[in-house]
Order: C-alpha cells, then structure tokens, then sequence
C-alpha cells in the first residue's frame, strides 16, 4: 500500500504529468492577456474606426493569439511603460507587446524574447537655445550632444520610460526633467523651458505630421548609433512560452509577415520616417 501511494506521488511530480506551463496556461484560459500602454500611440497600437485595436503590436498579439488557438485580451492598465512590467510579473498579463524598449535594468524583473524591431532615438531642440549655446561655445557647434552636455541644459524625458537612462547615460552633465505626458514637455521646449526633449522617432513623426510648421522652432537630431530595441516581455519563469515567442518571430521575420505588418503600419509611405 505504501509503495502504491509512493508511486503516485512520483507520478503526479513527474514532468510529463506537469499542467502548469505558461503555455498550458494560456490555453486553460482560453486568452492570451497582453498588456498594452494606456494610451495610444501610432502606429504602434491605436483605436481602429469600429473601436478595436490596431498597429504593429495588435498585429503581432493577434497572430501569436490565434497560432496558440485563443482569443486575445487586451490589459491597458498601466500608465508608463514600466508600468507594463508590474502587469506581467504580477500575473495580470501573459505577456507585454506594447512598444517597449527591452533595457537592462527591466531585465532584472522580465524575461524579453529577441527584438522584434529597433528604432531611432532622436531629441527634439528649441533652434533659439540651441543657437544661445553655439554662441557661447562655437568650437562645439558640430557636436550637438557635447553642446547640450552642459549643467545648464535642462533635457524633458517621459517618466517611467526607457528614455530616463538614456539621458542620464549619454547627457550625464545636463539635467534631466521628467514629464507625464507628450504635450506638456512639446509644450516646455517649445516654450524654451527645456533646451530639447529626447524621445524615439516613433513620436517625433507623429509630431511631424501634426505640426508641419514646429520645424520653424524645433530641430530634430537623431542621435547616431543608439537604437532603441523593441521587444516583448513575459514572466522569468515562463520558459516554455519565451522559447515559443523566440520560435515564433524567427519565423515570422523568414516568412515575410513580420516585414508586412511593419510595412502597413510604421514603414508606410505616408509615415515618412524623418532623419536629421
């Protein structure tokens, strides 16, 4: 009788019995619960006229939905970016695909599959501070981002986004000024509060093509050889499905659907992706 009840113990521990991988969580549920910034941000996720969600992102979360055979559902709870992380490793979400920068430090709380796209990081300066510190260091006027490396230049970054390090790291000398939302800290360089605001080129084209005439008072400088990686972020422990996520955009990127949904949304001809 004892080794009967030892035998099912074992078999019950064994890894064959197991029914509780990430994956067969997710078909448990019957969803795949994806988290997705609060707010919209095109081309990346955005409301469709009948009120769904569209972009690169719902593109990606759909077709990963239905390669698992569930629905998708989307979380939009969290209001930065970082946010996104506190959704997924507190189990409120399976996985975030939301536009997020796959940083160092948001490693050491989430597992990130390969990047899946990379864009540009770009700042955005008032012409008129910029043209003030090239008057007081005009040996510097060719090297912009040593221009601004200054105490004196206060730089705007969205809090709780990857763009924080990013100018502590590479405008350590300059003050950084944390904003809550996009049109405050616009507003602030445009006033002249801030000498510029470092952000991805996703949102300095959306601004291009809101504000054709901005360009009279704001220049954009891409900053050269800082790519902002895009991946998604899952749960430490949920191995199976980062392997599977892993599998996955190797082969959407060889079939050529990854190339696809990016060419419909962010690489359009009406995007124009602006340079410097």
């Amino acid at each position: 009788m004892l080794a009967s009840a030892l035998a099912g113990i074992l078999l019950a521990a064994s890894p064959a019995f197991a029914v509780d991988t990430a994956i067969e969580r997710i078909k448990a549920a019957g969803k795949l619960t994806v988290a997705v910034f609060f707010e919209d941000v095109t081309p990346f996720f955005y409301a469709a006229p009948d009120g769904g969600l569209i972009g690169v992102d719902p593109a990606l979360a759909a077709d990963i939905a239905n390669k698992l055979g569930v629905r998708v559902e989307y979380n939009r709870h969290a209001q930065t970016f970082d946010g996104l992380i506190d959704e997924v490793v507190e189990g409120r979400a399976d996985m975030a695909i939301s536009l997020l920068s796959d940083t160092l430090d948001r490693a050491t709380r989430a597992s990130f599959s390969q990047s899946y796209v990379s864009v540009r990081q770009f700042l955005l300066i008032n012409r008129l501070q910029l043209g003030r510190l090239v008057a007081a260091d005009p040996a510097r006027a060719n090297d912009i981002p040593a221009l601004l490396n200054r105490p004196e230049s206060r730089i705007g970054v969205i809090g709780g986004t990857s763009y924080v390090g990013f100018v502590a790291e590479d405008f350590p000398d300059a003050e950084a000024v944390e904003f809550e939302a996009w049109s405050e800290m616009l507003a602030a360089v445009k006033s002249g509060d801030l000498v510029a605001l470092m952000y991805d080129e996703i949102e300095i084209g959306n601004w291009r093509l809101t504000d054709s005439a901005g360009a009279v008072e704001l220049r954009p400088y891409h900053l050269a050889g800082h790519p902002d990686t895009i991946a998604i972020a899952m749960r430490p422990g949920d191995t199976d499905l980062k392997a599977w996520v892993d599998l996955y955009l190797e082969k959407v990127r060889s079939n050529g659907f990854l190339d696809q949904v990016l060419g419909t949304f962010l690489y359009s001809k009406e995007r124009a992706l602006i340079d410097d």
